[in-house]
């Protein structure tokens, strides 16, 4: 990214009051900059909000402002700008040079410019410059007094300087010499340049538009780079130029020293030798310069399990599974007894067998051997190898939390530990929660209000992401007074000291869950238990002789076993059945 001078159209004034509007950078015009041809499209540059401290000067010299933009804006046919001029003798000048046609045309400054395919794709506006002639395509600046303060586009009532006009691009070069005499070369059309400013003394570089019947404005190049005296030829200047004066500026260019501008301005002078483009020193497919090789990229962080841990997580499975019985009291046993030799109430219990269900997770393959008899190969391997471990990790989690969602959304067969995800238990959300507070912030306070009164300790809240850009976005001041809460950009939060997660919203719909509303499912922690054979997945290795290969496979088990499915509650709206 740089910044760039972007050149426009003429300058029109009008009133007394040193004030002027017009385009300033039109929108589909084919732009001529200091890097470049580019075509700018609506929305792409940056404007600023609050245009204090951004100024407007003469030929790219911002030490010294001429004016203040007042208003920077978009319409349909550009970027229009407004300006009033310091009640100064510069500031009067510059009117005056606009006025009489002296210094008509404008030019954007833009920072941070970056380029795709000929066109603008981002940039930042930071000011504007008064010159004498664009070297490009541009657009007329319109007097004040023809704005629309609606927003409607300006016209112009000057039949001869229409609200666009396109300009006659350079045709003619006239080179300065150091004695002040000058030679014109018309052999050939080069490409137009933007005016560039030497503020360290000597000559300026510049490319100028010549209109029919106007005499050629003179073009000045550095003295220094000059080996002949008026009337020579391209040919003899040409070769005045040293290759160390050269190498110097594209050094400067590289490293930022502080005449980076100035070697940018020499560099614009010379002829083009592009790199690793058709007609260039170097092309795309000659091969003479070739890319770095920086090895494997980052591919972003590995996969760390955001859900299994919510619930009691342990190790070790036996290869008959597991059960385990509870005692189903139904209603209390005891019961109020009058005393006094009356009667004691009695009532029995029964018991029932729950059992666990168990996932088997596996990848193989088989690999040639020269991965590993040859140099280079085995760390692809590896990487490889990792990546399946780390597909592991993320899928036996997201079976974890289907598992989770699951249980409290709907049945679970505790003899066989089979969940059906139907949506029967999930209930409607109260309907009395206090306007000034986010539906999804009651829910959640609900939810785990709910799992205390099945008798156990609240341990977690998954929100789907209705929920979650409620939470996210609620004021501090819109929490309840007696809450406490606390969203993170992780997708992580707590509320009263129980763990609030973001959890996919394909997983919620799986569980039944009508994603348009703010969902939440909570549970106590020892609701559910999850089992693994061991804390990474079983990796398993083989010689394959007979074919030259290597044999790896990744092995893997994952056990959930509902304990108590009562102690997990899901609040939402059900998907509507087709």
């Amino acid at each position: 990214m740089t910044d760039i001078i972007i050149d426009a159209g003429t300058l029109e004034f009008s009133g007394e009051d040193l004030t002027a509007t017009g385009l300033l950078i039109p929108f589909g015009v084919k732009a001529r900059s200091n890097i470049g041809e580019f075509e700018v499209e609506p929305g792409v540059f940056e404007i600023p909000e609050d245009t204090t401290g951004t100024t407007h000067n003469l030929d790219h010299e911002r030490e010294q402002p001429v004016a203040a933009i007042t208003r920077l804006w978009e319409q349909p046919q550009g970027v229009y700008a407004s300006y009033k001029y310091a009640n100064t003798a510069a500031g009067r000048a510059a009117y005056e040079d606009g006025k009489s046609g002296k210094r008509r045309h404008l030019s954007a400054e833009v920072a941070s410019v970056v380029l795709r395919g000929g066109r603008a794709i981002a940039g930042r506006i930071f000011g504007s410059a008064q010159v004498e002639r664009p070297a490009f395509a541009g657009a007329t600046l319109l007097a004040a007094e023809d704005t629309d303060p609606t927003g409607e586009p300006p016209i112009s009532d000057n039949p001869e300087h229409p609200a666009i006009v396109l300009d006659v691009l350079p045709e003619d070069i006239t080179v300065s010499t150091p004695s002040g005499g000058s030679a014109v070369y018309t052999s050939e059309t080069p490409e137009a340049a933007p005016a560039e400013v030497n503020t360290e003394g000597g000559s300026t570089v510049t490319a100028t538009a010549t209109e029919p019947g106007q005499a050629t404005a003179p073009a000045a190049v550095p003295s220094t780079l000059l080996a002949t005296a008026p009337g020579g030829n391209v040919e003899q200047i040409t070769k005045a130029y040293e290759l160390g004066t050269i190498f110097a500026s594209i050094a400067a260019v590289k490293n930022g020293a502080p005449d980076k501008r100035d070697a940018e301005t020499l560099l614009a002078a010379l002829s083009d030798i592009k790199v690793n483009a058709a007609g260039g020193l170097t092309t795309a497919a000659s091969g003479v310069i070739q890319p770095a090789w920086v090895g494997k990229v980052w591919q972003g962080r590995s996969y760390a399990r955001r859900f299994m841990d919510l619930v009691i997580h342990g190790f070790g499975i036996n290869v008959s599974g597991r059960k385990g019985w509870k005692l189903d009291q139904g209603t209390g046993l005891v019961q109020p007894w009058a005393g006094n030799k009356a009667a004691i109430a009695s009532g029995t219990g029964s018991t029932s067998v729950i059992s666990a269900t168990r996932r088997a997770y596996g990848w193989a393959a088989d690999f040639a051997r020269e991965f590993w008899d040859l140099q280079g190969g085995e760390e692809v391997v590896a990487a490889f190898v990792q990546g399946v471990v780390d597909s592991y990790a993320k899928i036996t989690d997201l079976d974890a939390l289907a598992d989770i969602l699951g249980a409290a959304s709907g049945a679970v067969n505790q003899s066989t530990g089979v969940i059906t995800a139907d949506g029967s238990r999930i209930e409607a959300p109260a309907t009395d929660y206090p306007e000034e507070y986010p539906d999804a912030m009651g829910i959640v306070i609900d939810a785990i209000d709910m799992v205390t009164d099945a008798d156990d300790d609240p341990g977690f809240v998954l929100v789907n992401s209705a929920a979650w850009r409620q939470l996210r976005f609620t004021p501090k001041d819109l929490v309840p007074e007696y809450v406490t809460f606390a969203v993170r950009g992780d997708g992580t939060g707590s509320g009263d000291a129980v763990t609030i997660k973001r959890a996919p919203d394909d997983a919620f719909a799986a569980a039944g869950f009508d994603n348009t509303d703010p969902a939440a499912v909570a549970g106590a922690r020892n609701a559910i238990e999850f089992r693994e054979q061991g804390e990474t997945p079983i990796n398993l290795e083989a010689l394959d002789i007979a074919h030259g290969g290597i044999d790896k496979a990744v092995i893997g088990y994952l056990e959930t076993f509902v304990v108590r499915p009562e102690a997990l509650v899901a609040l939402g709206t059900k998907t509507v059945a087709p």
